[in-house]
């Protein structure tokens, strides 16, 4: 398992957690994928780009960045990452898509079950 670079995803139970995970598996299903490592931890948790490799037609497509663009994850605030994800969250905010269509989405790392 990698855990995705950068963004963080609603947890399962949580609105727009199963269409997160919905998402990132259409996103891959069938493709090949590209893993770019950027850490592990002790138990063997890596965290990295992931981006699943496109037909000439379609390209290429990074699935943190994917999801982040259909507003399903959170460019992680509490780790540095990217201005691209900062962009990518801003747009999908002003443009009121997934979760960003809640009054006051709350992010993964606050929320409770």
């Amino acid at each position: 398992m990698v855990y995705l670079w950068g963004i963080q995803a609603p947890r399962p139970g949580q609105p727009f957690g199963a269409a997160a995970t919905e998402a990132a598996g259409r996103i891959c299903k069938g493709k090949r994928l590209r893993v770019a490592a950027r850490s592990a931890g002790p138990e063997g948790r890596v965290t990295g780009s992931v981006v699943a490799e496109g037909k000439e037609t379609s390209g290429d497509q990074d699935v943190g960045r994917a999801l982040i663009r259909r507003g399903l994850a959170w460019q992680d605030q509490r780790r540095p990452s990217s201005a691209r994800l900062r962009s990518l969250e801003q747009k999908a905010r002003r443009e009121e898509v997934g979760l960003w269509q809640q009054e006051a989405p709350t992010p993964p790392w606050a929320w409770r079950e």
